[in-house]
C-alpha cells in the first residue's frame, strides 16, 4: 500500500497503466493512516475470538476480507468512494474458556508497560512502514524501481536478524544466564534503542549522502525485529491463558498511534526539506526511547496471579464471604 500510494499520488509517466491522482502529502498521509482504522475496530474482538475459537478459520476470514478490500482500492479511488483497507490481525490463542479478570488486567503495571511500549513501537515503526517509499522517492529522489528494492531491503534485514536472534535468545534462556524478565528487557532495548540511535543519526546526515540514509534505515528496521523476542513474547510470559486477548487489547490501543503517525508526517512534511524529515525521525526516535524505558522499568517476566483460571472465581468467592460476614 505504501508503495502503491507513492505512484498513485505522483505518477510521472513511469507507469502508463496507473493514473496520477495528484494527491498532496497531507492527502497521501491520510490514506496511509486509514490502513490502520480497521485494526482498532477488530483487534480486541479478534483477540477474544482467538482465545475461544479456531484460529485457522479466523486467519482465513481475515485474509480473504483484506484481499477483497485491497482489490477494491483503485476502484474506490477512481469513483471517489472510500474503501477501508482493514485487517483482522490474527493473534495468539489457546481455544479454552476462562473468566476474564478485566479489572486485574487494566490495573496491572506490566500490562501498562506493554500498552505504552506497543504504542511507541507502532508510532516509530509505522512511521517508517508507511512513509519510507515517500521518503526515498520525494526526498532522496529514487525512481520507482530503485524505490521498491530499497524499501524492501530494511525488511529483509528485519527477517534475517529476527531469525538469527531468536536462536540466540532461546539459547540464553535455556542456560538461564538472565531471568526471563531481564532477558526480555535487554533484547527489547536492543530492538528499540538501536533503531532510535539510527534515526537520530539519520536526521543529521548530509542530503547528498543517500547511501548512508539507506544503511541507517536498514539498521533501524532490521534491529527492530528483535522486539518479537522482547515485548511480543512478554505477552505470553505474564499471561499465557489470555495471550490472545492481551495482544488484541494492547495492539488495539497501540494502533491509535499507527493512525496518528502518518497524519503527523502529513502535517509536518510540506516541502520535503531535511528540516521537516528531521522532525519526523527525531519524534519517532524519541517515541522508541521513552516507550522502551517504561518497559524496562515496569515490565515483568513472571506469570501474573490473575492468569490463574480460578483467580476471578476466588475473588468472587472472597467478596461473597465478606458480604455474608
Amino acid at each position: 500500500m505504501s508503495m502503491g500510494v507513492v505512484v498513485m499520488a505522483n505518477n510521472t509517466g513511469s507507469n502508463p497503466n496507473i493514473k496520477d491522482y495528484g494527491w498532496s502529502q497531507s492527502e497521501t498521509s491520510t490514506i496511509l493512516s486509514a490502513f490502520f482504522w480497521g485494526y482498532v475496530v477488530t483487534l480486541a474482538p479478534a483477540g477474544w475470538a482467538a482465545d475461544r475459537f479456531n484460529s485457522k478459520n479466523l486467519l482465513s476470514a481475515s485474509l480473504i476480507l483484506s484481499g477483497i478490500l485491497t482489490m477494491l482500492t483503485e476502484v474506490a479511488a477512481d469513483t471517489g468512494g472510500v474503501v477501508l483497507v482493514c485487517a483482522f490481525r490474527v493473534v495468539m490463542g489457546i481455544s479454552q474458556k476462562f473468566p476474564t479478570p478485566w479489572i486485574s488486567i487494566f490495573t496491572s503495571l506490566p500490562v501498562f508497560a506493554l500498552i505504552v511500549v506497543t504504542m511507541t513501537q507502532n508510532w516509530g515503526m509505522d512511521t517508517l512502514f508507511t512513509e519510507l517509499p515517500t521518503y526515498f522517492s520525494n526526498f532522496l529522489g529514487f525512481d520507482i524501481a530503485s524505490n521498491g528494492l530499497l524499501s524492501a531491503l530494511p525488511y529483509i534485514a528485519n527477517i534475517v536478524l529476527s531469525v538469527a536472534c531468536s536462536w540466540i535468545v532461546n539459547s540464553v534462556e535455556k542456560k538461564q544466564v538472565l531471568s526471563r524478565g531481564g532477558l526480555r528487557k535487554v533484547i527489547n532495548s536492543i530492538g528499540h534503542w538501536f533503531p532510535a540511535a539510527a534515526l537520530v543519526a539519520l536526521s543529521f546526515i548530509p542530503v547528498e549522502d543517500p547511501t548512508a540514509a539507506v544503511i541507517l534505515l536498514t539498521a533501524a528496521i532490521g534491529f527492530n525485529g528483535l522486539t518479537v523476542m522482547g515485548m511480543m513474547m512478554n505477552l505470553i510470559d505474564i499471561a499465557p491463558n489470555f495471550s490472545g486477548l492481551m495482544m488484541g487489547v494492547t495492539d488495539c490501543i497501540g494502533t491509535l498511534t499507527s493512525i496518528a503517525a502518518p497524519l503527523y508526517v502529513g502535517a509536518i512534511v510540506k516541502e520535503n526539506t531535511i528540516q521537516e524529515w528531521r522532525i519526523v525521525f527525531l519524534t519517532a526516535a524519541g517515541m522508541l526511547f521513552v516507550g522502551n524505558l517504561i518497559f524496562v522499568i515496569f515490565a515483568k517476566g513472571e506469570v501474573q496471579p490473575w492468569n490463574d483460571p480460578n483467580y476471578s472465581r476466588g475473588k468472587k468467592t472472597e467478596t461473597t464471604e465478606k458480604i455474608a460476614v
